[in-house]
């Protein structure tokens, strides 16, 4: 498992929607501010896959500051690493 670069803090979470008794969709569907946009999920598709199985990964790094982060949501850990690669590999590009 490679995670991204991160100079501060770095959080890997899973399901955390289910310690509240709560499902996925209900997660998505409330105020929740940890998912309150879809600009953090992989697609459209990939939430809707999210809502069918009931599964929530979400990471949220800092690369540099305190301030700054990155924040992805997807149905699969692997697809949440791929997307964080994908986003390193840009921020890196420029």
């Amino acid at each position: 498992m490679k995670l991204p670069r991160h100079e501060c803090g770095l959080y890997l979470t899973h399901n955390a929607h289910k310690d509240y008794y709560e499902t996925a969709k209900e997660r998505i569907e409330s105020e929740h501010p940890a998912i309150d946009d879809d600009e953090y999920f992989i697609s459209l598709e990939d939430k809707q896959k999210c809502i069918d199985t009931d599964e929530l990964w979400e990471l949220q790094w800092y690369p540099d500051t305190p301030v700054g982060f990155y924040k992805v949501i997807g149905s699969t850990l692997e697809i949440v690493l791929e997307a964080a690669q994908e986003i390193e590999r840009q921020d890196y590009e420029v």
